[in-house]
């Protein structure tokens, strides 16, 4: 019984130990992030598109702001 407890003891502290040694933090510098920026991850492909869309939310909604949600331009959301 003791071997078989030493074992499992000896198992979870190898697999602790494998698994905290690949938590780490590398800063990114500054001359670094323009490689690790992707295209895929903007949000709008076009920033012209972008802010004629805007606009004509905008238009439409006579607010300004954010365009989470789309509505008529009657005001009754």
């Amino acid at each position: 019984m003791r071997h078989f407890l030493t074992f499992i003891f000896s198992v979870t502290t190898l697999f602790l130990l494998s698994n905290v040694s690949g938590c780490s933090y590398n800063k990114v510098e500054v001359w670094q992030r323009g490689d690790l920026a992707k295209s895929v991850m903007l949000r709008d492909a076009s920033s012209t598109h972008a802010a004629l869309e805007q606009h004509t939310y905008s238009a439409k909604e006579a607010t300004a702001g954010g365009y989470t949600t789309g509505a008529g331009g009657c005001g009754c959301n």
